[in-house]
């Protein structure tokens, strides 16, 4: 119903923040890493999105497309709500947050409030194949290319070794322009130092 809201942020609480548009206060629920990047006083603009339960309305914002899509990716899954979605949301930036369900890194979900071992297990189980591994690299700020980037990491994965021990190697190798098969033994070795 609301794309997002823009306007003069008037005050930020612990799980909220309230912007003022034209004289009306909307009370907008964010995650930690959103009201780490914003300040009283200033004018902001936040992508929203309108929970509509049978006695309330409640909008989440978000400062970034990014964080508003993993969000919906979140409540999408059974047994994940709103509270829960922001609580992973506030643990860990979007891109930890893509980097740990690519990697089935159960251990780093289940450090957010509310998340247990089998809502982190249904969450790598119906969000892996939907998060973008290319943009999960760049998103981790790792100086590789995506080209082929993604595959020697897949690969390293598929072997036993975690998503950040394969960004790790990938990071470190030279050339990337060298065929798949040839990043893959490189990264081996990378990975095993």
């Amino acid at each position: 119903m609301y794309e997002y809201i823009k306007g003069s942020l008037e005050a930020v609480l612990e799980d909220y923040a309230v912007i003022d548009v034209n004289g009306i206060g909307y009370r907008i629920y964010t995650s930690q890493n959103t009201i780490k990047s914003i300040s009283v006083g200033s004018s902001v603009k936040m992508l929203t999105h309108l929970v509509v339960k049978e006695d309330d309305h409640v909008l989440y914002g978000f400062s970034t497309k990014e964080e508003l899509r993993l969000f919906r990716l979140l409540i999408s899954i059974s047994g994940v709500g709103p509270k829960a979605a922001i609580s992973l949301l506030s643990q860990l930036k979007h891109s930890e947050l893509a980097a740990a369900i690519i990697s089935k890194n159960i251990g780093q979900l289940v450090k957010a409030p509310g998340i247990g071992k089998k809502i982190a297990e249904r969450i790598i189980l119906e969000l892996k194949d939907k998060i973008d591994t290319e943009a999960a690299i760049t998103a981790v700020d790792a100086p590789i290319a995506a080209d082929g980037a993604s595959e020697v990491i897949e690969a390293l994965m598929s072997l036993g070794y975690s998503y950040s021990e394969g960004a790790g190697a990938v990071a470190k190798l030279k050339d990337l322009s060298k065929p798949i098969d040839s990043l893959i033994k490189d990264a081996l070795k990378l990975v095993a130092i």
